[in-house]
């Protein structure tokens, strides 16, 4: 009877253990990701302060690496957004051609794991970069 209350109580913590554990690593995760995917309003102010930090920049070079990164900011969005654009285009004409061989139903679980997919690469995405990880791996870049 001592062994098994003994054996008993020993599971309860081993079981609280993990379940602590695994809290506190989720919520460490979770805070990573909140903090790392907050994305700069302004996005040459916020990399050339990294550069500055990173590699000691003077006033005068502070000031034209942001001119740099202010005149091609415009430039390098319309490509973002055109690459952007063009992939979920072609995207939505291979759903819509896989779409004409389903049933109903199908095409209804077709959209729902279109959407639990897309769900995924989102949460794939923040937690790339909270771990300061690329999709080709680590990153060593001044500016996240």
């Amino acid at each position: 009877m001592r062994k098994t209350k003994l054996t008993l109580l020993l599971l309860a913590a081993l079981l609280v253990g993990v379940c602590i554990g695994f809290t506190a690593n989720n919520a460490i995760i979770q805070a990573r990701i909140r903090h790392f995917s907050r994305i700069p309003g302004n996005m040459p102010e916020h990399i050339t302060q990294k550069l500055t930090e990173r590699l000691n920049l003077d006033d005068e070079q502070r000031a034209q690496v942001l001119a740099v990164f202010t005149t091609y900011d415009t430039r390098l969005q319309e490509i973002r957004d055109q690459s952007r654009a063009t992939f979920d285009a072609l995207r939505q004409e291979m759903t819509a051609q896989i779409d004409q061989y389903l049933t109903p139903a199908q095409v209804a679980e077709h959209t729902k794991m279109l959407d639990e997919l897309e769900q995924r690469r989102q949460e794939n995405r923040a937690l790339r970069r909270a771990m300061g990880v690329s999709p080709s791996g680590p990153s060593n870049a001044p500016a996240k």
